[in-house]
């Protein structure tokens, strides 16, 4: 009788799958509100649910579908790992087990690995990113950029992460380390992918990754023009910082919507029995 009644409700499904995660719900909560983190991945969260809302607006359970055996198995998972790990690991792994039971429902398992990518992205990372990936980036970004003003002549040095040219110096703080535009760079392409008719995981792999060398750049290049920016003579507005860092972003989903066009290439010229094959890996 229960059964029959999760069958003909599968939103309930899911409902219950989400409340058993209530511990992640509760920090998820307080990370976004309590100003600890930002709160960006609640449009991750929102994205996958749009996009993968069913045209007729029916939740059907697919039984046999094997991400309701992955689902159970990470939920297990979490439940072993609850006394354990911090509240980030736990919560990865929550939505991830969250991401394929409600793929499961929704019928979009030609999607699956963007979903699974968008539900991990709402969890609330930037802060944890900007602890521990957040000098490494901005030293990456001081040295790059440093190389590159130095092409152009200018004679600049560096030391740590400051640059420094004519006894002036610009440090290259915790918001220009790329942070932000790493996340904002995974969450583009992620929307990206998720308008083909299917996505592989090697496929979402190979996009994800490009993003990371994509953004680093395209930060290298912002902080190169803000550091001559801010060595002028004169101070610049306030608001060329910004038009920097827009036009820095802007460049950054061009290379991106450019990789995914190569991986749509690329796709099309798999031989349809393969391609097959290779949404299943």
């Amino acid at each position: 009788m229960r059964s029959e009644l999760l069958r003909r409700s599968p939103g309930l499904v899911v409902a219950l799958h989400a409340l058993a995660f209530w511990p992640v719900w509760r920090w998820y909560l307080a990370r976004t509100t309590d100003g600890s983190d930002e709160p960006w991945g609640i449009a991750a969260l929102i994205a996958a649910l749009v996009l993968t809302w069913p045209v007729d607006r029916r939740l059907r359970l697919e039984e046999k579908d094997p991400l309701l055996v992955a689902a159970i198995a990470l939920t297990l998972l979490y439940g072993v790992l609850v006394p354990f790990a911090p509240p980030l690991v736990r919560s990865i792994i929550g939505m991830a087990a969250l991401a394929c039971s409600w793929i499961t429902v929704s019928g979009t398992r030609s999607k699956a690995p963007v979903i699974v990518a968008l539900f991990v992205l709402s969890v609330p990372v930037i802060a944890s990113m900007q602890f521990y990936a957040g000098y490494p980036l901005r030293a990456i970004t001081t040295t790059v950029a440093t190389t590159m003003l130095n092409v152009f002549g200018m004679g600049v040095d560096h030391a740590g992460t400051t640059m420094t040219w004519q006894g002036r110096s610009v440090l290259v703080d915790a918001p220009c380390s790329g942070v932000r535009m790493l996340w904002a760079g995974a969450f583009l392409a992620c929307l990206l992918a998720a308008q083909r008719a299917a996505v592989s995981w090697r496929g979402l792999a190979w996009v994800l990754l490009s993003a990371l060398p994509i953004t680093i750049a395209a930060n290298t290049i912002r902080a190169a023009l803000l550091f001559v920016l801010e060595t002028r003579a004169t101070p610049p507005p306030q608001y060329l910082h910004s038009l920097v860092g827009v036009g820095a972003f802007a460049l950054a989903g061009v290379s991106l919507l450019a990789i995914e066009v190569l991986a749509r290439q690329r796709v099309a010229k798999v031989p349809a029995t393969r391609y097959a094959s290779l949404r299943l890996r």
